[in-house]
């Protein structure tokens, strides 16, 4: 507490005293400072780096050119520091941490920044992706200060020291840092030319297929979407890990996480892009297969009802208990600590994002993600005509209402559906229309409000698809109940 109070103290007098500090700055004080930095209370080295901000803030820019002030003299212990602090494991740490960045690389002339950008630049581009948003902002902020509209360049610049830099982090027991990795190298695929980091591809490769077994699913989703990326630009480069590959696309487009699902899809679709046939009929095959899963669902579809009902045993740990002693902390409410890397902790825990904590997946989860898929691939030009025919599954799906989350599939289906139909082309699906009209029916009516918009949706889709006079009859021939409905809720859709 009183290194704390000291620490606060100090930044008050530096802060008040500004320039005329200077003087008082020796090895001694940047000692003590340099030392509460590697501290093991995360309060302490919190103030450290505040004290650090103000440091580094004495001068102008201008006047660090004149007389190559205390910034310059110690730079590299700065630097080093300011790296450490950007990779903490607790945000308030790295928050102030990404305060002195700023302040230390903003105090220096923009042509002597170059000496420390191999350092802080790693660090400074994998926060912005972070998931503190204090954090996130913060460094994006930073970033256009630093480089306004030049920020790609200086990454190509650097790509020798920020790509090991990311796969390092992509091997971090924090799985945040371990998402925010992945976010980060799936922008160098689309964000950075494509010639600077061709050379970097197996390696990146290599880090993204351990981050696709990782135990939470925020980390295999954004390893997903990296590597759906990664293939669309440098397919060849890839092509060796397809193999491995693709039973973890499919494993993600059956998760029971939603957004998990619909990434999936997204990158399977880059892939049958990316490759073209055979592949492209391999997929083809897996979606029909999975369209017709929901067959086979029972009708207790309640989440989590594989897991055991009998009570959990708590405990409290012991001081003298070794193995909460001497151990990495992290923030407040982090599943870190519970969530391995690659799948491979042993008695990793926490929610429903960890493979070993993880359900199997339910057979209308794997159709809603074939719906996805089916949504994503129906801008494929060579895939339309395979997939005209997989139309009718997709309507006998809407059928198998005797499920609890048959709503949910519903609602991907009905919100597809219309961005299906116009990929297709209104010949292609006009004998198909039809067979959606009961299910469209039941979804206008429901108490689920997120059901009844996406069918609203639709059929306002459809108005514009067929025309509300053709549409009308359409309805009136198939289910007269439904007609009367629209005529009395939604007129405009079928001309009235």
């Amino acid at each position: 507490k009183q290194w704390y109070q000291r620490r606060v103290a100090i930044t008050a007098g530096i802060t008040n005293t500004g320039a005329n500090f200077d003087n008082c700055i020796d090895n001694e004080l940047l000692d003590l400072v340099f030392a509460s930095l590697r501290h093991t209370n995360r309060f302490v080295r919190e103030t450290g780096y505040m004290v650090c901000c103000a440091l580094v803030s004495i001068h102008p820019s201008l006047e660090q050119s004149e007389n190559r002030g205390h910034i310059w003299r110690e730079g590299t212990r700065f630097a080093d520091a300011l790296e450490r602090g950007l990779s903490d494991n607790w945000s308030q740490v790295r928050m102030a941490a990404c305060c002195a960045t700023r302040a230390f690389l903003l105090g220096i002339p923009a042509e002597g920044r170059d000496e420390y950008f191999p350092q802080l630049l790693p660090p400074l581009c994998l926060n912005r992706y972070y998931i503190a948003e204090g954090v996130r902002i913060h460094c994006q902020t930073t970033w256009r200060m630093l480089f306004s509209v030049s920020g790609v360049t200086a990454v190509e610049h650097h790509l020798d020291s920020i790509v090991p830099f990311y796969i390092k982090q992509s091997e971090a027991d924090n799985h945040a840092v371990r998402e925010a990795a992945c976010a980060c190298i799936a922008e160098l695929a689309t964000k950075v030319g494509s010639d600077p980091v061709r050379v970097h591809v197996p390696a990146l490769i290599q880090g993204l297929l351990v981050c696709f077994e990782d135990d939470s699913w925020p980390v295999r989703d954004a390893a997903c979407t990296a590597c759906g990326n990664f293939v669309a630009v440098f397919a060849e480069k890839c092509r060796p890990n397809i193999n491995r590959l693709m039973p973890l696309f499919y494993m993600n487009l059956e998760d029971n996480i939603p957004s998990v699902r619909h990434g999936a899809a997204i990158a399977l679709s880059k892939i049958v892009q990316a490759y073209s046939s055979p592949l492209s009929k391999d997929v083809l095959d897996k979606l029909s297969q999975l369209l017709d899963a929901v067959n086979e669902q029972k009708e207790d579809s309640t989440l989590y009802s594989d897991l055991s009902k009998k009570p959990a045993v708590f405990g409290v740990a012991m001081a003298e208990d070794a193995a909460h002693t001497n151990q990495v902390m992290y923030s407040c409410g982090s599943l870190a600590p519970k969530m391995g890397r690659g799948g491979k902790a042993p008695g990793a825990g926490g929610c429903s994002a960890s493979h070993h904590f993880k359900r199997p997946s339910q057979p209308w989860e794997q159709t809603d993600g074939a719906v996805r898929l089916f949504m994503e691939m129906s801008d494929i030009p060579e895939c339309k005509a395979e997939l005209v025919t997989l139309v009718s599954k997709l309507s006998s799906a809407t059928t198998r209402r005797n499920f609890e989350h048959h709503k949910n599939l519903l609602e991907t289906v009905y919100k597809c559906l219309p961005i299906i139909f116009r990929r297709l082309t209104k010949n292609k699906v006009k004998p198909y229309i039809n067979d959606f009209f009961d299910g469209l029916f039941y979804g206008l009516k429901s108490d689920v409000s997120l059901l009844k918009a996406a069918c609203v949706e639709c059929l306002q889709s459809l108005s514009l698809l067929l025309g509300p006079n053709i549409l009308r009859g359409r309805i009136e021939m198939t289910n007269y109940d439904m007609l009367l409905h629209v005529q009395s809720a939604y007129p405009e859709t079928i001309g009235l």
